[in-house]
C-alpha cells in the first residue's frame, strides 16, 4: 500500500469516528432533554413502604479470593514424596499437583490494609528457588565463583575517577547519593563515557518513580551514548515501613513508596553467542560510588 492510499485510509477512519461520535453526543443531550421534561412522581407514591427482600441464598460456587485461614488443620499426604510433604506442611496453599504455590495478595490489601508484597510465601533467599533446582544450582555455583574471584571493594572520591583513566569498564554500577549539593547535573558530568569499554554496561538506580528519576536518568544516558535496554523494579518486602527515600516528593500512592527503579543502559552490540566473556560480568565489575566531597 503507497503512502498516499495509507493517508486516504486514515483519513476515512477518522471521519467515520467522528461522525460516531457526533451521533452519541446527539443522543445523550436527546435523552437528556427527555429526562428534564419528565415529571416527578407524586408525594404519595414515594411514601409507599418498601417491600421487604427475601434473604438471598447462598451461592453455589466458592468465593472467587480464598480465605487466608492459617488454623485449619492441614491434610496429611502420605502418598507425597518428602520434599512435596515438607512444602505442604510450611504453605498454607502449596497445591502439590501443580507444584506451585497460590496466593492472593491483592485480597490481603483489600481484607487487612497489608502491604501484599510482605505475604508473598517462599521469599527467603533459602526457600525462594525450590520448585526450581536447576536454578538453585545456578545461582549457588554464581555464589561460588564471586565468592573465590571478587577482589574487596575499593573508595574514590568522585573527583579523582578522571585519574582511572585509561583504564575501561565492562559493567559500572550508579547509586548516586543526591542532596543539594549533588544533583543530576552533577552526575552527568561524571567521567563515565572515558571509563566505559565499548561494548559495555550502566546500571543506574534512579529513585522510587515519585518524581523526575526515570526522565532524568534516561537522559543522562543518553548524554553519555548509552541506549536505556531494561528498566529493573525492586519491590520493597519490608514489613516494618515503607518509606520511600527522604529525597522523593510526597505521595498517596500505593506503589510508589514500595519500589526502586535501576536504568539499565547498554553501549555497542553484545551478541550471546560470541561475547561470552560477559557472562561472568558480575565477578569484576566497577561499582562506581558517588561520594560528595
Amino acid at each position: 500500500m503507497s503512502t498516499a492510499e495509507t493517508l486516504s485510509t486514515a483519513q476515512n477512519t477518522l471521519s467515520v469516528h467522528a461522525k460516531l461520535i457526533a451521533r452519541v453526543r446527539h443522543t445523550q443531550r436527546s435523552h437528556r432533554r427527555q429526562l428534564r421534561s419528565m415529571h416527578s412522581p407524586p408525594s404519595d407514591l414515594l411514601n409507599l413502604p418498601l417491600v421487604p427482600s427475601s434473604a438471598s441464598s447462598p451461592s453455589p460456587s466458592p468465593p472467587s479470593s480464598p480465605l487466608l485461614d492459617t488454623q485449619q488443620p492441614k491434610p496429611q499426604r502420605p502418598d507425597l514424596p518428602p520434599a512435596k510433604r515438607a512444602r505442604l506442611a510450611r504453605y498454607t496453599n502449596y497445591v502439590p499437583e501443580e507444584e506451585t504455590i497460590r496466593n492472593d495478595y491483592s485480597q490481603r490489601y483489600v481484607d487487612g490494609g497489608e502491604w501484599p508484597q510482605n505475604w508473598v510465601l517462599g521469599a527467603e533467599p533459602e526457600r525462594r528457588f525450590e520448585e526450581y533446582p536447576k536454578q538453585q544450582r545456578l545461582l549457588n555455583l554464581k555464589k561460588e565463583s564471586v565468592d573465590n574471584h571478587a577482589v574487596p571493594s575499593s573508595y574514590l572520591p568522585f573527583q579523582q575517577l578522571s585519574s582511572l583513566h585509561p583504564h575501561k569498564f565492562d559493567v559500572i554500577l550508579l547509586d548516586p547519593p543526591f542532596s543539594s549539593s549533588f544533583g543530576w547535573d552533577e552526575l552527568q558530568e561524571l567521567p563515565i563515557p572515558s571509563l566505559a569499554a565499548d561494548p559495555s554496561f550502566v546500571f543506574m538506580w534512579v529513585g522510587s518513580g515519585a518524581g523526575e528519576g526515570l526522565e532524568r536518568g534516561r537522559e543522562v544516558l543518553a548524554k553519555w551514548n548509552y541506549r536505556r535496554c531494561e528498566d529493573v523494579v525492586w519491590v520493597k518486602t519490608n514489613k516494618n515501613s515503607n518509606r520511600g527515600p527522604g529525597t522523593d516528593p510526597p505521595t498517596t500512592s500505593l506503589l510508589t513508596r514500595t519500589k526502586q527503579h535501576c536504568l539499565m543502559g547498554i553501549k555497542g552490540t553484545v551478541r550471546r553467542s560470541t561475547d561470552s566473556w560477559f557472562v561472568h560480568c558480575n565477578v569484576g565489575a566497577a561499582q562506581v560510588s558517588c561520594y560528595h566531597i
